[in-house]
């Protein structure tokens, strides 16, 4: 069975919204072509409209291609889900916050996407592979989680849109080889496949997991020690949910180098993990795209756009789940 990445978001919590201080950019805006949304009518993949019943709160799939998503099914649905499923403009305008986060270039590893709710499996976002290669991927974002309060409030939506994103760059095959088995993995195996040595998550366990990885393995048998465990080791972490393990880790890194306004020092080993990512240019350069797109401000007082401030998201201070190498978040 495929492992999913997901973030888990407990039902009828309420949690204060924080917002950033955020500083102008330079760059000209990035201009986006609207989306279309079409049916898919090509002999590839069969048309459905409630046919299938999803077990996981599946209300309508999308083909991603560039810009735009083409429908291929909706799933069969009713109550407040139907109403969902029926409102297109919300599949859209969540669509239209994907790319402006995601650059068309990095888009290409996105195969499907999928409007759910979340009230089944009480999270926000998750994303999976489709490909055994891990060259294309499925994302995953629950429509009703996306619009409490209002839409995308506090920014919630965007960090776990970026967060979701984050495994997807960090676990594709371009990082992994999903053709090595745990047995002639000489580097860090996540679960989909083997680290290449350069690869991102390589680089931060072999950095900052290696020395603790026992400890760790037998931290893993229960919430309770796991919380030991982050307790005595908080400073590695930029979030609690980042103990959780590697892939967790490195996803919470990419979104908090991300909404962090300024470079840190590296005076933790969490500021470390960041600075890894300053180090490789192409993740600069994403950093910047998504800054750039949303309005982030680096410096001053207004913000155009909010984004929840490092390590203040909901689900910065628990811990997904022990048993899967990826979870619904």
């Amino acid at each position: 069975m495929k492992n999913i990445k997901r973030i888990f978001i407990p039902l009828f919590i309420v949690l204060s919204i924080f917002a950033v201080n955020l500083s102008c950019s330079n760059d000209d805006e990035i201009v986006l072509t609207p989306t279309k949304i079409t049916e898919d009518t090509s002999g590839d993949t069969e048309t459905t409209t409630g046919e299938v019943e999803g077990s996981e709160g599946e209300i309508t799939l999308y083909k991603v291609d560039g810009e735009n998503i083409t429908k291929v099914q909706d799933y069969k649905v009713s109550g407040k889900n139907l109403e969902y499923q029926k409102d297109v403009v919300k599949h859209k305008e969540i669509w239209e916050l994907v790319k402006k986060i995601v650059p068309l270039d990095q888009r290409k590893k996105m195969g499907e996407f999928l409007i759910y709710s979340g009230e089944t499996s009480g999270s926000a976002g998750f994303v999976i592979e489709m490909e055994r290669d891990l060259s294309v991927w499925k994302m995953g974002i629950a429509i009703d989680y996306a619009y409490v309060d209002g839409f995308n409030a506090g920014g919630e939506l965007a960090y776990t849109i970026i967060h979701e994103f984050g495994h997807i760059l960090t676990l594709n095959n371009t990082q992994l080889d999903a053709t090595v088995t745990i047995e002639n993995c000489k580097n860090y195996f996540p679960g989909e496949g083997c680290s290449f040595e350069k690869s991102y998550i390589n680089e931060l366990h072999s950095k900052y997991w290696n020395d603790i990885w026992s400890e760790y393995q037998n931290a893993k048998k229960d919430e309770s020690t796991q919380e030991k465990f982050y307790n005595k080791y908080k400073e590695r972490y930029v979030t609690q949910y980042a103990s959780t393990n590697p892939g967790e880790d490195i996803a919470e890194v990419f979104a908090t180098f991300t909404t962090l306004k300024e470079k840190p020092e590296g005076k933790t080993i969490a500021e470390k993990k960041i600075l890894l990512m300053y180090n490789r240019e192409e993740l600069v350069n994403f950093r910047n795209h998504i800054r750039k797109n949303l309005a982030l401000r680096g410096k001053g007082s207004t913000a155009a756009f909010e984004l929840p401030q490092p390590g203040k998201w909901k689900q910065a201070n628990t811990f997904g789940n022990l048993s899967k190498t990826k979870c619904r978040h």
